[in-house]
């Protein structure tokens, strides 16, 4: 079950890189179904440090989906996972050896989460949201997004090309109700003035 769960996890993970649909429902099931399993092993009485590592390495694995989803809840998300850790440290603290397997897999993915969060806002979503995207061609309003990621780092020629990217789709297929509000976010995007990220219309 355990390597099951881990795998549909990864699927979920590599559905989201190509920007499929019902990638987030897919994911979110894979983390459901796995907090019961791991609480169900965590109170059937196997070993509690195991059980609770499994259940840290759960709240990282939460806490990634958040992150890589934009959740506004993120910050809700690391917060439980740096608690589970806890509670699964103090449980491993009193095995021996401390430096176990259950110990190496929770510091692998903790040193995982971490690197994906050090990498630029604007980095991360054009990878998860564009770069290997099925719909990197017609996906205006991921485009426009990245734009608006690129401008708050200061890459503002790039945030530029990301925009005319968004207008040559609206263009090219017909959306004309996109193309004003991409042109006043190119005119953000030149005075440096777009503060906040606001979704594009959808056609009625």
């Amino acid at each position: 079950m355990r390597s099951t769960l881990s795998i549909a996890f990864v699927l979920g993970l590599v559905l989201k890189v190509l920007h499929l649909p019902y990638h987030t429902v897919f994911l979110l099931i894979v983390l459901g179904v796995s907090l019961v399993w791991l609480v169900t092993r965590a109170f059937r009485g196997e070993d509690k440090a195991v059980a609770w590592t499994g259940i840290a390495i759960w709240g990282w694995a939460a806490h990634l989906v958040a992150t890589l989803k934009l959740f506004p809840l993120r910050s809700t998300t690391m917060l439980v996972a740096i608690g589970l850790t806890l509670v699964a440290l103090l449980q491993l603290s009193r095995r021996t050896p401390l430096w176990s397997r259950p110990v190496q897999v929770l510091t692998g993915v903790f040193i995982l989460v971490m690197l994906v969060m050090a990498q630029p806002l604007a980095d991360r979503f054009h990878f998860t949201n564009l770069a290997y995207s099925v719909e990197r061609t017609t996906d205006v309003r991921s485009w426009d997004k990245y734009s608006f990621f690129l401008i708050r780092e200061g890459r503002a020629e790039e945030a530029r090309k990301a925009n005319e990217r968004a207008l040559g789709i609206a263009s090219a297929t017909g959306d004309t109700l996109l193309i004003e509000p991409l042109n006043e976010h190119r005119k953000m995007i030149d005075a440096n003035s777009w503060e906040r990220y606001a979704a594009l219309p959808h056609s009625p």
